[in-house]
């Protein structure tokens, strides 16, 4: 089980949490927080995360679309209240827009007045869940998902073999590079650290041993999300380390009437920019 550094809590007392036991048997929490301020133009703009990103990371995003939205944060299996049973946690691309689905249903969300968005793999299960079982939003904005994804044989090996004690002499050293490294985008520096910080917990280290695979192999088929109808935004940085940039923008030829929109540096798509583009796209769409 992960377990979150203590400042993940925030907005702890702002948001109303929901534990659902799905009919599929996994356990996950959700996470509600109001609008600021409720206009006429009120969406309710479902957020699901990636692997390993809470919604602390997004925060920046959270503040700047809740001033006039519903958010519903939905986290996925590997949390810390979600994972169940902890130690045999099945996450992959269908069991993730699985997950969404029955939440949806679940919720009993009106999907015509819902912006569905998220990041990276959870992202990609959503696609082809909205394919798959007809679901069409309002619209759906979607921040670097790959059209391939294969597990990473370095943290595989690292996970497996490195001790946790080397890991604390190293956190220092490895801090230092990634501030280096992430000079020109202090945002992304701070983004970046934080979930390196976690990754670096002796119980998401324990966790990642148990996995046969950081990440599973995926690639995406044009017929798993050829019958979407929403509209769809897929969102990519322009140099992402964590991410293949080549299979984001490649994500916009699987998907019919799809368009691709840039951010420029490499973790503005957790970031205040990730959530102008989301606000710009439901302006253009409402007004058409």
């Amino acid at each position: 089980m992960v377990r979150r550094p203590q400042k993940e809590y925030w907005l702890e007392n702002e948001t109303k949490k929901k534990t659902m036991y799905l009919s599929n048997g996994a356990k996950i929490r959700v996470l509600c927080l109001s609008p600021y301020e409720e206009t006429k133009e009120t969406k309710e703009i479902i957020f699901y995360s990636g692997f390993i990103s809470y919604i602390y990371l997004w925060r920046d995003s959270v503040k700047k679309l809740r001033k006039n939205h519903n958010l519903i944060f939905i986290e996925t299996r590997e949390k810390e209240f979600s994972a169940f049973p902890p130690d045999q946690i099945i996450y992959s691309v269908d069991t993730l827009g699985e997950d969404f689905v029955l939440i949806v249903k679940e919720l009993g969300l009106d999907l015509d007045n819902c912006v569905v968005t998220g990041s990276s793999i959870a992202s990609v299960g959503v696609l082809e869940a909205m394919s798959k079982n007809n679901i069409n939003p309002f619209l759906s904005v979607h921040s670097s998902p790959q059209a391939t994804y294969k597990g990473n044989n370095k943290i595989n090996i690292l996970a497996k073999y490195l001790p946790y004690w080397f890991v604390v002499i190293a956190k220092p050293i490895v801090y230092l590079i990634y501030k280096i490294k992430f000079r020109r985008d202090p945002e992304s520096g701070r983004s970046r650290i934080h979930t390196l910080s976690r990754m670096l917990q002796k119980s998401q280290i324990n966790w990642m041993k148990k996995l046969e695979s950081f990440m599973p192999k995926y690639e995406m088929q044009e017929e798993n999300v050829k019958d979407i109808k929403s509209p769809v935004i897929i969102v990519g940085g322009q140099d992402d380390p964590e991410h293949d940039t080549e299979s984001v923008r490649r994500m916009v030829q699987f998907i019919p009437g799809s368009k691709f929109r840039p951010v420029p540096f490499k973790n503005d798509t957790h970031g205040e920019a990730f959530a102008n583009i989301i606000l710009e796209e439901i302006e253009n769409h409402t007004s058409n």
